[in-house]
């Protein structure tokens, strides 16, 4: 009697990566306020390069991480400020409708955490989160992709320990 055994193998799927973004805020860090540590693990990026602008007063008002600087290059973390939110109250409604937004964790509203698609077809995860006065709105963007990471988690993790730091009512 012969007996034939063969191997299967099934293609290699990278490790879930599920290292915490640990304090987003820690130094090194880019924009003046964003950890290397944080923006390396949700983007995946080994090297990449930073954009920051600050607003009036010296405020934090965005850090882009991209890739390469090119026209080829892939944004891999944006995190804005608004003030005043471009979006109004409807505005915001209509966006967590049409991408079926879900509200933010307990305690983190009023906003919401969502997938899209964006410029060329790259999915990305967002979290709008808002002022109850409507006037500022924080926005962070996670391009998927990272090996094994959720970046829609990733997205709320960061907005989580931002929003004391950037997100303040009017006065």
């Amino acid at each position: 009697m012969l007996t034939l055994v063969t191997a299967c193998s099934s293609p290699s799927v990278p490790a879930a990566d599920a290292r915490p973004l640990g304090n987003v805020t820690a130094t090194p860090r880019e924009c003046g306020l964003i950890s290397t540590n944080a923006i390396q693990i949700a983007t995946g990026f080994k090297e990449y390069r930073a954009i920051g602008t600050k607003m009036s007063e010296g405020r934090f008002a965005s850090c882009s991480i991209a890739d390469d600087l090119g026209s080829k290059g892939k944004l891999g973390l944006v995190i804005r400020i608004h003030e005043p939110s471009p979006l109004s109250p409807e505005g915001l409604k209509n966006t967590k409708a049409t991408t079926g937004g879900r509200d933010l964790p307990g305690g983190l509203g009023p906003g919401f955490a969502s997938r899209r698609e964006d410029v060329g077809d790259q999915a990305v995860a967002f979290v709008y989160g808002w002022t109850s006065d409507y006037e500022h709105l924080l926005s962070i963007e996670v391009t998927e992709g990272a090996p094994g990471r959720d970046s829609l988690a990733d997205a709320v993790e960061f907005f989580r320990q931002l929003k004391p730091l950037l997100l303040t009512p009017s006065k």
